[in-house]
């Protein structure tokens, strides 16, 4: 189990933004990633010939108002459905219609036989044109969109959005009896110091059907090329906890159910950006970044990622680009903190014997 942890559970943590970001065989989305990064000027340079993606057959925008109705445009707020990110102020099927026709568009125009690849990326760039000319060309919530609609657009499950369809697909049978739920209960109930044998029992295995279990559930996660099983591992881990099998058994030292500085840790964004730079400048030092924080504040790893992954759904389900930078810089500011704290308590930064 250790080594699954260390070995998959990094990816599950990293913020989908920046997987997003990472995606460099797409050309198109250094546009969106310039314009969510404030990066006009660029922009400017790579401007296309305009196409035109009309606008929603329910939008009021042509309608008169009365004078003292009337309210700055720049202030209109439009509302989105929750679970699909659509503006409630059209028609899906209207917005699907439109960016069809704007993505046959762009086919025509283009000289070339285009690869598969190309077009799917002309058709996502369609569907981003249209859907920021309807929504009032506010980035973040194209972000909440693109992350909603991940999997059809991109072949990605984002976590946080439940996009994941286990029955009926062979990759989420259980295995040996075990779900995905209940496997991620015990790497849960491992990480907070349960007896293996308690929890094996608990779940009625022993410990050879729980080898090959351990072995593969990972081999699954590795076969899905949409990282679905992977998200929704994720999403039980952090609520793995609740799981009824795991009532009654005892956690061993750093399980942190009172633990002040986990209660902290789940409240205060700033303080678990600080331990997610003190991790990394542990790491970076040749330390067990994991076993610091047991150390100096009683959280142990299981702990550690669950807190994680809420965060990591709440950032992608509330998208707010200026947030993100934020609290990116926040965590840097505080990695380079701990960093110069471990290079003094080794005696000195490894770079300052370094003459250039």
């Amino acid at each position: 189990m250790k080594n699954f942890i260390n070995g998959y559970w990094p990816t599950l943590i990293i913020p989908s933004y920046k997987f997003l970001i990472n995606k460099k065989q797409d050309p198109m989305f250094k546009k969106f990633l310039n314009n969510l990064l404030g990066n006009e000027e660029e922009n400017k340079k790579n401007e296309s010939a305009p196409y035109s993606a009309g606008v929603p057959a329910n939008q009021n925008a042509e309608e008169e108002h009365d004078e003292d109705d009337y309210e700055d445009d720049e202030t209109e707020q439009y509302q989105f459905d929750p679970v699909t990110q659509h503006g409630k102020h059209y028609d899906p099927q209207d917005f699907e219609a439109a960016a069809n026709n704007l993505y046959d568009q762009y086919l025509d125009g283009e000289d070339e036989p285009l690869s598969q690849q190309d077009k799917n990326n002309l058709k996502r760039e369609a569907y981003r044109k249209v859907y920021m000319d309807w929504n009032g060309h506010d980035f973040d919530q194209l972000a909440k969109f693109e992350m909603a609609h991940s999997l059809e657009l991109t072949g990605f499950v984002t976590s946080g959005f439940d996009q994941v369809k286990e029955e009926g697909n062979a990759l989420y049978e259980p295995i040996h009896g075990i779900s995905l739920y209940d496997y991620a209960a015990i790497a849960h109930g491992m990480t907070q110091g349960i007896a293996e044998t308690d929890l094996l029992n608990a779940f009625g295995i022993d410990s050879a059907v729980w080898g090959e279990v351990n072995l593969l559930w990972p081999e699954r996660m590795k076969e899905d090329p949409t990282y679905g099983i992977m998200a929704k591992y994720g999403e039980y881990f952090a609520t793995a906890g609740q799981h009824p099998k795991l009532a009654g058994l005892t956690p061993g030292i750093g399980s942190g159910s009172t633990n002040s500085n986990l209660e902290k840790l789940k409240t205060d964004r700033y303080f678990y950006e600080e331990l997610c730079g003190a991790r990394t400048a542990a790491y970076e030092y040749g330390l067990d970044g994991a076993q610091w924080i047991v150390d100096n504040y009683g959280i142990n790893l299981g702990d550690f990622q669950a807190v994680a992954m809420d965060w990591m759904t709440q950032q992608n389900q509330d998208f707010n680009s200026e947030s993100i930078r934020h609290y990116m810089d926040y965590q840097e500011e505080k990695r380079k903190e701990y960093a110069q704290k471990f290079a003094n308590e080794q005696g000195g930064n490894v770079a300052d014997d370094i003459e250039f």
